[in-house]
Parts: C-alpha cells; structure tokens; sequence
C-alpha cells in the first residue's frame, strides 16, 4: 500500500499484481498488520477507519484481508483472530522476531526510558515508532504464514529477502518483491500456455 500511495518505484509492478488477481489468475490479499503500520508523524493510525480509507482511495475494496492475531493496543478488532493457543503464538512469534530483527528488543517496555509506564498511549507513541515498525514486520510475517499463503511480496529486502532461507524454516516459503512476484508470474503463464 505504502509503495503505491507514495509512487515508490515498484509502485506498477504492485498495480499490475492488483490486475492480474482481478483477472483471476491468482489472489492477492492485504495483510491486516498494515492497518497499524507507523503514518508519516511515527505514530501509529488511531483506528481500522484509517485503513478502511486507505484501501478505498486506492480502489482497493475488493481484495481480501489476511486477519492478524487480535493484540490488544496494536490490533483492529475489524481485522483480526483469536490465538488459542497463547504459548504457541509466542514461541512462534520469538521465533520470527530472533530471525527478523534480532537486533530489537521484543518487549516493548524495554525501549522505554525509566519510570515510563505502557500504556495503550505509550505504545503508540512516537517513542515506540521503531519497535512498532518490528512488530509490523513480525505479525505479518506471523499472520502471512498461520493464513497458509503462498507468496510474500514486500520491498523490505533486508528484513525478509534477505533472510528468506532462515524464515523458510518457519514457514514463510516464498519471499520477493513486486517485480520479482510478476515474473513469476509471467511464468505460471507460460506453463499454463
């Protein structure tokens, strides 16, 4: 979304995806976890309305969403699912943390100054832009594979390109960016020629 909204260089290549689902050659979905993806200020989006207009500027309305887990503070009640299973989701989530952005802390307190509470205000905030950024990644990677789809397009080449036989082992087979998504494409065409 982001890449089309600012006219980003693989910004056609996104559209062309958007025509060829809408030709029925394949299907291509948002991933909810986009809903609460940092604006332009660092701050997080306020509220699932925000996406929902997005989406419809940009004609959008009719591609699916892929629900993200429902985290309270950082989840759209719109757009997400119930984890059952508290313990799984959070080895998983580790798991892909450790791979995507080792480097980050996983709790968000932790990027706190001291004596600074979290709240749902603080985890909004400015001051938790990057570790929100993360955590984007994370869920979306999490909510890509727990949907069982096939193919991750994002022009994020060094938290998921780059870490793609690492991320395989968890579940995320096929990563690339819009270019790279069209020529596959393009060959799932000829083979069906």
């Amino acid at each position: 979304m982001i890449e089309v909204e600012n006219l980003g260089p693989q910004a056609a290549f996104v559209i062309d995806l958007v025509n060829a689902h809408r030709k029925g050659e394949f299907e291509v979905a948002l991933l909810a976890a986009s809903a609460s993806e940092n604006n332009r200020s660092k701050l997080f989006p306020g509220n699932a309305a925000f996406f929902k207009k997005r989406v419809k500027q940009l004609g959008w309305d009719d591609l699916p969403i892929v629900p993200m887990p429902g985290i309270l503070g950082l989840s759209y009640f719109d757009f997400c699912f119930y984890v059952g299973d508290g313990e799984a989701f959070e080895r998983d989530v580790d798991a892909l943390w450790q791979v995507i952005a080792p480097n980050v802390l996983r709790k968000p307190s932790d990027h706190l100054a001291d004596g600074q509470k979290l709240n749902d205000d603080m985890i909004q905030s400015r001051e938790l832009a990057k570790w929100r950024n993360t955590w984007c990644d994370v869920i979306s990677a999490y909510s890509h594979i727990h949907a069982a789809r096939d193919l991750y397009v994002t022009n994020n080449t060094s938290d998921f390109q780059k870490k793609a036989p690492a991320l395989a082992k968890l579940g995320m087979n096929h990563i690339s960016t819009p270019t790279d998504a069209l020529g596959l494409v393009e060959i799932l065409r000829q083979t069906e020629t």
